[in-house]
């Protein structure tokens, strides 16, 4: 598996207007496509999953700019759509999938430390919104009452 950083010169012949600039960390300064969400600015190659892959990754980038809310809000929905069933290992499998990207990144030097930082400013943001993410994701009481 490879993570490769797609600029955006030359995206689908988009125009600056397309994008929106999100400070990273106060060190990194990223382009993201105002409406594909999935495809940029990252692509996952090397394995059957790509695609998801790519989606998946793409999402969490794009929530950089987002509010704590549309975060857990987006776990949430993730977390529902799996096939996990504890909020815990979903939360420590995204933590560990995140790991193994970082592992895998590919680009100029300058390209792989912008891809650094931004999946680590992605895993702190995570982590701070982790106890309310599993707090919202456990069921409650009431409904597992007969």
């Amino acid at each position: 598996m490879r993570v490769v950083w797609k600029r955006p010169d030359g995206f689908h012949g988009a125009v600056p207007s397309d994008f929106f600039v999100v400070d990273v960390a106060g060190q990194v300064k990223l382009w993201l496509h105002r409406r594909e969400r999935e495809w940029f600015p990252f692509q996952v190659t090397g394995g059957w999953q790509d695609a998801d892959a790519t989606c998946k990754l793409n999402r969490l980038v794009n929530l950089l700019a987002a509010a704590d809310a549309v975060w857990i809000n987006h776990l949430l929905n993730t977390f529902n759509n799996s096939l996990s069933d504890n909020p815990t290992a979903f939360f420590d499998e995204t933590i560990t999938w995140l790991n193994d990207d970082m592992s895998n990144l590919k680009g100029d030097r300058w390209e792989v430390e912008v891809m650094e930082k931004i999946i680590s400013a992605i895993q702190e943001r995570l982590q701070a919104i982790r106890p309310r993410f599993e707090q919202q994701a456990q069921p409650s009481a009431a409904s597992t009452t007969p």
